[in-house]
């Protein structure tokens, strides 16, 4: 018998649904969360029901460059975007560490992806500091509700079809 169990993806309309027949709630919603794609309504309805929010995709675009995502490819970098270049500058931290630390300190997991050493150990480096109200609010009205993981996303062209 499993503990606890956790959903990916799902939409408040899918969460809604689901509370009308499972006999136990979910732990944990894993969702794509940066700050151009904040949802805010979907976090208040999971914390409104005792579900705990666990972000992947925290850079945003920078996530899904290397899967030769044109929308991605197209999107400013948050990396490079001037109110988390301030925040962070503000701070002496990297531009990484703020977007880590915007979605920590709202009480959203993290599950931030890298390769290098270095990265890994700054990602960790989070909770060193603490975010301003107002530059929580001001990361958060970067807004675009922008979902980059989805399969409109994907072209369809640089995938030959099955069999030739």
């Amino acid at each position: 018998m499993a503990k606890s169990i956790g959903v990916s993806n799902y939409s408040g309309a899918l969460l809604l649904d689901m509370f009308t027949y499972a006999k136990v709630k979910p732990a944990t919603l894993q969702i794509e969360h940066h700050p151009y794609y904040v949802q805010p309504n979907l976090i208040k309805l999971a914390e409104d029901n005792g579900i705990k929010v666990t972000a992947y995709s925290s850079f945003g675009p920078q996530s899904f460059i290397e899967c030769d995502m044109k929308i991605a490819a197209d999107t400013p970098l948050l990396f490079d975007h001037p109110v988390i270049k301030k925040i962070s500058e503000a701070h002496g931290k990297t531009p990484a560490q703020v977007l880590l630390r915007w979605s920590t300190q709202r009480g959203i997991s993290v599950i931030p992806k890298s390769n290098s050493q270095n990265r890994l150990q700054q990602n960790l480096d989070v909770v060193g500091f603490t975010l301003k109200d107002s530059e929580i609010t001001e990361i958060s009205e970067l807004d675009k509700n922008l979902k980059f993981n989805a399969p409109t996303n994907v072209s369809l062209v640089d995938f030959p079809a099955s069999g030739e």
